[in-house]
This record gives C-alpha cells, structure tokens and sequence, in this order.
C-alpha cells in the first residue's frame, strides 16, 4: 500500500466532506431530515480532521434547518461555534452567528442567542453585504419575539423589509413579509394583514417555490380560519398536504396539526378535536415545550374533556417563571382559559394579574400558524371565573377586536361561554373624547370629566401634529420643524459627511484581520493576557465601525438631517406618552398602538376604539 502525503490526505477528506454534504442535500430533497442530519454531522467532522474551514462552516450553516421548532438543539449548536472560531471570512462568521442564534432559539433558549444575534449585526454592517445585513436582521428579530419587546419588533421588521426588498433571494424576501405579517395580526391591523398575505401569494407565484407556496398558503389558510370561511380554509389545507409530501421542512407536521386542530375546533368535531390534544400533549411532554401543552389543554376542554384538560394544565410550570419569550402569551392564555373552564380560581387569579398589561394583542403560536383570540378575551373568561366587575369590560373590548377581524365564530363562542347566549353586545361605535390641547403654558390630557395637566413636553406637539392628519405620512424632519421653535427642536443641520471616510473603514478592516490572527494565535498558545488584549481591541474597533456604518454598510452622515430627526422625534414621542401613562395608561396605550415613528411617522386611528380628539383649547 502506497503511503500517500499528508497534503494528498487532506485533499481527500475534504472531498469527502464536500460529497458528504451533496449527499445530505439529497437527503433533505428527500424529506429524510433525520438522515440529512446525520450526514452533516459526519460531514463537518470530516472537515474538521482535513482542517477545512470552509466544509465545516458549510455543513454547520445547514444544520438548523433539520431542527423543529422548541425542539432541543442537541450538538447543533457546538457545531456551529467550532465552525465560527475556526472561521476566517468575516461573511462566514456573521452567517456562522445567524446559525446560532437560530439554532438556540429554535431550541427554546433565546436568552441564550442574543449575543450572538447582536454580535451578527455588528460583522453585517462591516462587511457591507445586504443578504447578511438580512440574514442578522432577522436574527436579531428571533430574540425579541417576547410581547414585552413588541415595540422593538416593529422596528427591525420594518427595516428587514427595507433591506430585503431589493434583493433577488426569494427565502430572504418571504422572512420578511412573514414577520410584517406577524406583527401585524399581534396589533390588530387588518389593512396589514391583507398586504402583506398578498405579497407572499405575489412571490409563490412570480417564484414557483414549493416552499414559498406553502408558506403562502398556510397563512391564507389561517387568515380564512380567523374569519369564519371554513370551506376555503379546508380546501387551502388540502393543498397543503399535497406540496408538504414533497417538502423537506422540519416544521411542517407541526403547521399541518395546528391547521387541522382550529379547523376541529371551529367545526365542533369532539372526536377529532380530542385525537389532535392527544397528539399536542405526546408531542409537548416527550420534548417538554410549555406551549404545546398549554394548547393540548384547551383542545382537551373544547373536546369536552375537563378533568384530562385541568391534568395537562397542571403540569405547566408556575406562571410567574414563565420567560417572556414567543410563547409567553400563548402559554399565559391557554393556562387562564383552562383555569376558568376548570375552576381552578387561585391559578384563574394568577393569570388575570400577569395578562393585563398585554390587553388588546391578539395570541399567536411561533410563526403566526393560527390565531388562538385575543387576550381580553381570556381577561373576560378569567374576571367571570372570579365574579369580578372588570368582566363585562373586557368582553366588550375582546368583541371590539373580533369585529375588527371579522373573526365571528370567537365573538359569539364568547358571549355564549359567558352567559349571554350570543356575542356579548357591544355599544355602537360612538367616539370617546378625549383631550390633547395646549394652551400655551401647560398640555390638558385625557378623557373629559378625567384631565389631567403636563408641563410643555415636545414630544406632546409631535403628537397633537400626528393627530390631526389621520393616515398622513410625515416626515420626521418636517414634524420636528412643525414643533413651532419649540426649545430643543433643531435639527435642521448640514450634513457634514460621512463619519469614517473610506480609507479610515479599509484600515479598521486590515486591523480587524491582524487582530483575529493574533487571537488565533493566543488562543493556540495558551496566551490569554494577549488573547484578553486583542478581543478588548477588537470590540473597540467593532464599536466604533457601528457607530459609523448603519444598515447595509451605509455610511452614517455627521449631522445627518434626516437620521438626527428620527432620532429625536421618536426619542420625544416615547418619553411623552411615558408621562401620559403615569396619569392615565388606556389613552398612553392607544397612543401606542395608533402611532408610528421613523424617517416618516402616521397616526392610524383605531376603527374598534373610535375617539374624538379635542386638540384646541375650548373658548372660555
């Protein structure tokens, strides 16, 4: 036997790892995800004994997509960081992160992405690659999916969709119209709902993917579930099953029973509805996902089943450890609604308290597969349990919502659960009013007979300029000016250039891969004094290219007009409706809700919570 050189030996691993992974793609292709798993495991150690970075990162990055949703990760992660240490390209490393923060998050474990989230956001913006800016965008998003970070949400899916706009990958494109349509079934926006279910069926159709197409037609799916056209929603999930024989995507089960247990639930199928909790619940306590259990219990209830519903629900952990997450309202709610259908009044009472402050959002499971109701909804259900006077309030304000979205069969199953025998009556639409008037020295706020008085705030003529041009786009900039000379307002400035110039960004990069040779380096040689001296150095210069590049490598401009608007207006807004909220948190919600902050700002009044603002001060 002929003793080959070491260089002729690598080059044979390394082809081995790359057939290994064209074997894994064929696998996947297949449906067999459990084989492409496995393949790429043995890819990426093939790589790693031929010391080939590239087929370690490329068999690492296609990892995540064999793993469900709250499934554990298992060494998916490991893999990923070995990969990412052992990287060199700057691209592959922020793609490396991407994969982490996936992997953990789709893992359950958030909290534990977040730093890789931020650290990919910070490689995207200096290696100025739109797809990667995407790719971390998105990112960022999985780890602030939790309803107390709704705000930041918005944002950053908003500027996902700015950025993926303009690129050609459709999977890019499809993340961000599906977060756009998240969050807006989260906030009740029915204009874009509609919008963003039709630029998914635009891409399905102008890209003819079978992935896309059933991203597509899941949505629509759950869309006609949500108001009431069950015929459309069975033939949509017909479809579904169809294209998911041929789909390798891990989460498709778990799409398919989500459809198929609303459907049971919106028919009265008893006997189906059961087999699907029974499917939830083996699913969900042998992968020990709250969620799942949670939804187990009330299709377990709805089935006609209390007493194996209260088992399940007792089996979630205590609701004041639940971590604010994807899956915070969905297992908040799904535990209050069985309380109040069981009777189990201390759990009932524990719930109510920790679901107010999340009033008017309506619940979603992970990727907004199917709408559960709103939370309200389960505030009403949770106060009647506890024959507490608040109930009939939170009926109203969960029937507003419903009549929003159409969503009737929830509108009247709510008001027969209750009582009622039919939808809790909602008053006609007559318009609250309420006071934002400002009569030179001081600001009258809130409902008539309930005012209260501020001191001159300029985020509060912001806001009085947003009110009275309802659906109008204003730019930040000329809302900033329209502030009268408010002291402090003055952000028309020259724009003094960029604030690295290209020499001083192609410097930083050059240091950037000294530094991470050195750290290579130390790291080899057991160095950490050295190795503590350049991470430092490096994340100087990783801080300071962040403050200078924005989104997609763009220069950020010194004295920028537009950007320092935005800045300050949103700034000014947010600590406005702060001081509202100490006085009266109903109207600092609504405004919350109603108004949108950028490089263009619109106020959208609420057609469920109709109001008469009064923004002059009345003649004496």
């Amino acid at each position: 036997m002929t003793d080959h050189p070491p260089s002729y030996d690598a080059l044979m691993a390394s082809s081995d790892a790359s057939i290994l992974i064209a074997r894994a793609e064929v696998a996947r292709a297949a449906g067999d995800l459990d084989t492409m798993r496995a393949t790429l495991v043995e890819a990426f150690r093939a790589a790693r004994s031929a010391d080939d970075n590239e087929a370690m990162a490329e068999a690492a990055l296609a990892l995540p997509s064999s793993l469900g949703f709250g499934v554990h990760p298992g060494q998916v992660p490991a893999y990923l960081h070995e990969a990412y240490l052992s990287a060199t390209d700057q691209r592959t490393r922020a793609r490396l992160l991407v994969g982490l923060t996936r992997a953990w998050t789709y893992g359950g474990e958030a909290a534990r992405a977040a730093d890789f989230a931020a650290e990919a956001q910070d490689l995207a913006a200096l290696v100025d690659d739109p797809a990667i800016s995407a790719d971390a965008l998105d990112a960022a998003l999985l780890t602030c999916w939790g309803p107390d970070d709704f705000a930041e949400r918005i944002r950053l899916a908003a500027r996902l969709e700015e950025v993926s706009g303009h690129l050609a990958d459709p999977e890019l494109r499809m993340t961000a119209h599906l977060w756009r349509l998240t969050t807006a079934w989260e906030c009740l926006d029915v204009l874009a709902v509609q919008r963003q279910l039709r630029a998914l069926d635009l891409l399905a159709e102008e890209t003819g993917s079978a992935r896309v197409t059933f991203f597509a037609l899941s949505r629509r799916a759950m869309h006609a579930q949500v108001v009431g056209d069950l015929v459309a929603a069975t033939e949509l999930r017909d479809r579904l099953g169809l294209i998911a024989a041929g789909l390798a995507e891990a989460d498709v089960p778990a799409v398919l029973h989500s459809l198929d247990a609303e459907l049971a639930r919106q028919q009265g199928d008893r006997p189906r509805l059961a087999a699907e909790a029974e499917e939830f619940a083996a699913f969900a306590l042998a992968e020990g996902i709250p969620s799942i259990l949670g939804q187990a219990a009330v299709y377990r209830l709805d089935a006609g089943e209390p007493e194996l519903a209260g088992l399940l629900v007792d089996q979630l952990p205590d609701l004041s450890t639940v971590p604010h997450d994807v899956d915070t309202l969905l297992i908040l709610t799904t535990a209050g609604y069985v309380a109040a259908g069981t009777g189990r009044l201390d759990l009932a009472a524990e719930a109510l308290a920790l679901l107010e402050p999340y009033a008017g959002r309506s619940v979603l499971n992970a990727g907004a597969v199917s709408f559960h109701w709103v939370v309200d909804d389960v505030l009403a259900r949770l106060a009647a349990a506890l024959d507490l006077e608040s109930a009939p309030g939170w009926s109203r304000s969960a029937q507003a919502a419903y009549r929003r979205l159409g969503a009737s069969w929830w509108s009247t199953r709510l008001g027969e659960d209750l009582g009622t025998g039919g939808p809790v009556p909602v008053p006609a639409p007559g318009a609250d009013e309420v006071h934002l008037s400002f009569d030179g020295e001081v600001w009258s706020i809130g409902r008539r007979g309930a005012t209260f008085v501020l001191p001159d705030l300029r985020g509060l003529h912001h806001l009085r300029h947003l009110l009275e041009r309802p659906g109008v786009e204003v730019a930040a900039v000329d809302l900033a000016d329209a502030a009268g000379g408010h002291p402090g307002t003055g952000v028309r400035a020259s724009d003094l250039g960029a604030v690295l110039d290209e020499a001083a960004k192609r410097a930083y990069r050059r240091r950037l891969g000294e530094i991470d040779a050195e750290i290579d380096e130390a790291d080899a040689w057991s160095d950490p004094a050295r190795l503590e001296r350049a991470t430092v150095e490096r994340q100087a210069i990783l801080d300071e290219l962040s403050a200078a590049v924005g989104l997609a490598g763009r220069d950020r401009r010194v004295g920028g007009t537009a950007e320092r608007a935005r800045m300050a207006v949103r700034k000014t807004i947010t600590a406005a409706i702060a001081r509202i909220e100490r006085h009266d948190p109903a109207v600092a919600r609504l405004l919350r809700d109603t108004v949108r902050t950028g490089t263009w700002c619109r106020f959208d009044p609420d057609p469920g919570r109709p109001v008469d603002w009064v923004l002059d001060v009345p003649p004496r």
